[in-house]
This record gives structure tokens, sequence and C-alpha cells, in this order.
């Protein structure tokens, strides 16, 4: 990795900085059980993105994480403001895909997970792109697995989601790196020396999945990368 790291924009443990002019937007890394994503719901936002992974916790329990997902749906059915990304910890649950298990996967709750999980999947997107040209996903988009989706007819970045819809293995594991380190990975298992080294020129990236002491952001190329899986420290990025 290249670039400077960053860490003047964010919510970590009391420390705050504030988004630009009226736009307060936030991003919470990977769930995985945690019920932080609580303590910021009474603040004044415009869009609050929760990257993902909400199971297969190390520390918390599978009644934990099931009884935390609800609470996450129940409110973002209430609140458009909440905007769901799903993570690689809940697409080994889904329907349609290639037989994959990753670590720490639930053999005995699948059922259960894999229920709560497709009614919601209503609510959740790979990815989404914003205004001021900012891509939000669990791991990140690289300009490999993009053309990718171009040369599948996937007209632009957000047409990854209906893609999505009609053939899940699109985001089956794959590449020559056991732990998701190529270009060509997808949304919810590229790493970041491939992140970085490939990006979609001309858009910032906010991601969780690969896991950092602190919210990171690397600079390169005139493009900023967000880092923000910090697992059991309580973080919130504000963009």
């Amino acid at each position: 990795m290249t670039g400077e790291a960053v860490s003047s924009k964010y919510y970590m443990l009391g420390f705050k900085g504030w988004g630009k002019g009226d736009v307060m937007r936030m991003a919470i890394g990977d769930i995985h059980g945690r019920p932080y994503w609580k303590n910021y719901l009474g603040r004044d936002f415009t869009d609050f993105y929760i990257l993902g992974d909400y199971f297969d916790g190390y520390t918390t329990s599978f009644e934990q994480e099931y009884k935390n997902f609800e609470g996450i749906c129940e409110a973002a059915r209430k609140d458009s403001r909440l905007k769901l990304c799903f993570g690689n910890h809940d697409y080994h649950y889904l329907r349609g895909i290639p037989m994959e298990r990753y670590s720490r996967f639930q053999d005995k709750h699948y059922r259960t997970i894999n229920e709560i999980l497709e009614q919601n999947m209503d609510m959740m997107k790979a990815v989404y792109v914003t205004s001021d040209n900012y891509i939000i996903s669990h791991a990140g988009l690289s300009n490999v697995f993009l053309e990718k989706m171009h040369s599948a007819g996937v007209k632009n970045i957000e047409g990854i989601n209906e893609a999505f819809k009609r053939d899940r293995g699109i985001f089956a594991f794959n590449g020559r790196d056991i732990y998701g380190d190529d270009p060509t990975q997808s949304l919810i298992w590229i790493r970041p020396k491939s992140l970085i080294s490939h990006p979609v020129l001309g858009f910032n990236q906010i991601v969780g999945h690969t896991q950092f002491r602190e919210i990171k952001v690397i600079e390169h190329s005139g493009m900023k990368f967000a880092f923000i899986d910090t697992g059991e420290k309580e973080s919130i990025y504000e963009f």
C-alpha cells in the first residue's frame, strides 16, 4: 500500500469528526453481532451505511447475532436512511450460491440464519454509489471485477446489484490467494492491496472486511480508500 493514513474524519471512542456542509453520512464496519450501531441512531445523519457481516462473530453467540440482526432490519424498515450491505459472512448462508463455507460458519444454525437473511435481502445491497462519487460496499470494487461485470452486460456500478439478483454465483470466491487478495475478487472478498492497486478511477471507497486497529484512510492516485472494520473497537466513519 502507498499513501498517507488520515484519521481526522471519524468517530472513535469519543473523538468526533463532522461531515461537510449539510450532509452527515456515517458508515460502520463489520457487525458480527455487536450492537454498536444502536448508539448512533439518534444522531442527525442523512444516510447511515452498515457494511455487513452480521453473523459469525468471534465472541458473540448465535442468539446475540440473530437478535442484533433482527434489530438492524427492524430499524432499517422504519428508517430509509439506514442502508444495509451484505458481506461474505452473510453470503455463505444464502440460497443459490456455490457450496462455500468460510471461517466460523455456523452449520448448526444454517437454516435459521438463511431464513432471516432471505426475508430481508430486499433491503440489502452489494454496493451503493453516492452522488459525490463514493463507492460503499463490504470489501471494495476493483476495476477488474467491474470490467467483468461490464462484459456481462452490466451498464453501471449499481447495476451489479441487479446482476446479483439474477445470479448470486457472481460473488463466489475466486482467484489464487486463499485470503482473497486478488483483483478478480468481488465486492465481498477483495483485500486492500488488490483494491488499491486496481481502483475504479474517479471514486473514493469506504469498505470493511479487512480488520485494522483503527479506521485507516489511504490516499492513492487522487482517491481515498477508507478501511473501517476495527473489530471490537466501537468506531463510526463520517464522510
